[in-house]
């Protein structure tokens, strides 16, 4: 059965590993409102710097700040691209690679403004949310990015 990795919308910040949520039972939520569904799941990738491979990344975020400005994104594209409705989870704490640490869900009319909104909202998120991270290599070694 498909199935994509999702949280409830209370919180766009989490420290808890995103769930996973049957592909269908997302798509009823909407009652047949929307011609289509894309979902970004942004994972933590086993990079191989200079000092190694990355092990894991700390994600830290200044929850408040970041609630507002994920809101206000939210806000933003939903009026931009004439969207149903976008669903929006960062983690922050220690995920290891492998792990999910972000969704974006966009819930569209059409595939055209689907598509350009899980673009803009996670570009937005990288320029504008203050989440940092700090990756973690097999040596133990880190870098802030």
């Amino acid at each position: 059965m498909n199935t994509i990795r999702y949280v409830p919308k209370e919180k766009y910040i989490t420290k808890e590993k995103i769930g996973e949520l049957h592909l269908q039972d997302l798509i009823d939520i909407q009652y047949g409102f929307n011609g289509s569904l894309f979902i970004f799941t942004g994972i933590v990738r086993r990079d191989k710097t200079k000092k190694g491979f990355v092990r894991e990344i700390i994600y830290e975020a200044y929850e408040e700040m970041a609630e507002k400005e994920m809101e206000r994104i939210k806000q933003k594209a939903l009026k931009k691209f004439k969207l149903r409705d976008i669903l929006i989870k960062h983690r922050i704490g220690r995920i290891v690679a492998g792990e999910a640490s972000i969704i974006v869900a966009v819930f569209s009319r059409h595939r055209k403004e689907g598509i350009q909104a899980v673009d803009y909202v996670v570009e937005e998120i990288k320029k504008k949310v203050p989440i940092w991270k700090k990756e973690i290599f097999e040596d133990g070694s880190y870098r802030w990015k």
